[in-house]
C-alpha cells in the first residue's frame, strides 16, 4: 500500500480502500478508489496545493497530501489547472 493509500486508510478508517491508478485525466495525480468514494491525490508540495486547499470541504487534508473527492472537487480542481 503506499503512503498516500495508508494516510487516507487513517483519515476515513470505515471505508475499504479498494483501487489505486497512476493518472487522473491524463493530468497526472494518482486517483484513489475506495468503497464509497473516489479521491484525487493532490501531494504537498505540488505546484498546485494551494487551489486544492481552496476547493476541498468534502475531501480530507492530511499531512501528505488533499485528497479531493471525486465528485465534485476533483473536477473543479482539475478545471482550475493550467
Amino acid at each position: 500500500m503506499n503512503q498516500y493509500m495508508t494516510e487516507l486508510v487513517n483519515l476515513k478508517p470505515h471505508d475499504e480502500i479498494q483501487s489505486i491508478t497512476n493518472r487522473a485525466l491524463d493530468k497526472g495525480y494518482p486517483l484513489i478508489t475506495t468503497a464509497g468514494h473516489g479521491y484525487l491525490v493532490v501531494p504537498k508540495g505540488d505546484k498546485n496545493y494551494s487551489k486544492a486547499l481552496q476547493i476541498v470541504s468534502y475531501g480530507y487534508k492530511g499531512e501528505l497530501a488533499i485528497y479531493l473527492e471525486e465528485d465534485c472537487e476533483a473536477g473543479e480542481f482539475l478545471d482550475k489547472l493550467d
